[in-house]
């Protein structure tokens, strides 16, 4: 177990004029000739506004000049609070969760998908930049007018394209997209086995009734990972079924759930316990690893998309903190072994150093850059994002 907190690390900051919880990095492409097309680091963010209107931005950062531009999306989120957000492969729609700031005597959410691919002053033929995601909806008809009330997430699955689940109260609902650009639900399955709990926590319609982040298994386009309630549920969405249940994986709320992308069965979770823990799919009766160093909630973590060894966490004691995993380094440079293929008890986690956010607000959200390995974002409650490298030592440690 890890309880140290590392050395603080250089960051670049700006502000939104809004308040935000959530960001994700946009994707991206590379041309014929093998290199990319957008060198800076880009990210988008939703605006959590409750009395004004809120508007998606996207947020482009350049590691070698510490410069930031932003820019607003051709869609206004008019009183939708985004609460959380994702984006598809291609980098063209954002599926935004939000809560209606609209509505004074209850709180409402819902899911509408965002076309991000124009900017402010591009229109499309329809006027429409926005399409709502309705329970039940079809081609024709009205049987899509029921709305969401306690949807928490949304996310595409970048192994299949055209899919999308989300995840309420009661249930985890998997989605396919139309020809018309729409999208139905085409299963569904209960997100508790015990349904009176889910009549009783849904009911209370809050930010922390027992539905925490999830992440899509990068190695089965058809295996989803959530936390509910303090345990992490895994669904599969081709029996629309709870197909595995890691119980009590956290005290109270599991916040988190990020499958690692390099290797097969691995997963880190995170909660209000304060902790990281990394597990193996195939036996969780206990953590493969325990990683301490935050005070107070974790909100979020996520492994660096190219070197798995590096990871983040973000947390409300105002830090995002990063960390590295030297046993899933290629080589152990300590003992010159290889790259171990299984996990084992041993595992060591060093903490490589922590940013502390400005007034110490909460953070919220983090995400590594799709452009640059060595990047990394994360978003305050006072909508501050911040930018930060990982250390150049770490660096060569990891390359050489």
């Amino acid at each position: 177990m890890i309880d140290t907190l590392g050395v603080a690390v250089p960051s670049t900051d700006v502000a939104l004029d809004a308040c935000a919880r959530t960001i994700v990095a946009a994707p991206t492409f590379e041309s014929t000739a093998g290199a990319t097309v957008s060198a800076p680091s880009g990210f988008y963010v939703a605006t959590e506004s409750l009395r004004a209107t809120n508007a998606l931005r996207l947020i482009e950062f350049t590691p070698e000049t510490k410069t930031v531009r932003q820019t607003t999306v051709n869609a206004t989120l008019d009183a939708r609070a985004g609460f959380d957000i994702d984006i598809d492969v291609d980098g063209t729609m954002c599926a935004v969760s939000y809560e209606d700031g609209g509505t004074e005597t209850r709180r409402r959410r819902g899911v509408c998908v965002v076309d991000v691919s124009k900017k402010v002053g591009q229109t499309e033929d329809d006027g429409s930049s926005v399409v709502e995601l309705r329970i039940g909806a079809t081609t024709g008809g009205e049987s899509g007018t029921k709305e969401f009330e306690t949807v928490k997430l949304s996310r595409f699955n970048r192994g299949k394209i055209g899919g999308l689940v989300t995840m309420d109260e009661f249930k985890a609902r998997f989605w396919k997209r139309r020809d018309d650009g729409g999208f139905e639900a085409s299963t569904s399955a209960e997100t508790r086995s015990d349904a009176s709990r889910s009549e009783t926590i849904g009911g209370m319609n809050t930010t922390q009734d027992g539905v925490g982040g999830g992440s899509w298994d990068p190695h089965d386009a058809e295996v989803f990972g959530c936390g509910v309630d303090a345990d992490v549920v895994i669904f599969d969405a081709r029996s629309a079924k709870r197909a595995a249940v890691v119980e009590r994986a956290h005290a109270r709320q599991t916040r988190d759930v990020q499958y690692n992308p390099n290797r097969p069965h691995e997963l880190m979770t995170c909660g209000d316990d304060g902790l990281l823990k990394i597990w193996d799919a195939r036996s969780h009766e206990r953590p493969v690893k325990v990683i301490a160093g935050h005070s107070h909630w974790v909100w979020a973590c996520a492994y660096n998309p190219v070197y798995d060894a590096l990871l983040l966490s973000a947390s409300s004691d105002g830090s995002v903190r990063l960390w590295c995993d030297d046993d899933a380094m290629p080589v152990d440079l300590l003992s010159g072994h290889t790259r171990k293929n299984s996990p084992s008890s041993s595992r060591v986690v060093r903490p490589i150093g922590a940013r502390i956010a400005r007034n110490s607000q909460s953070v919220h959200a983090c995400a590594w850059s799709s452009s640059d390995p060595w990047t990394y974002a994360s978003c305050s409650a006072s909508g501050v994002v911040t930018f930060a490298e990982v250390p150049r030592e770490e660096k060569y440690r990891i390359l050489l």
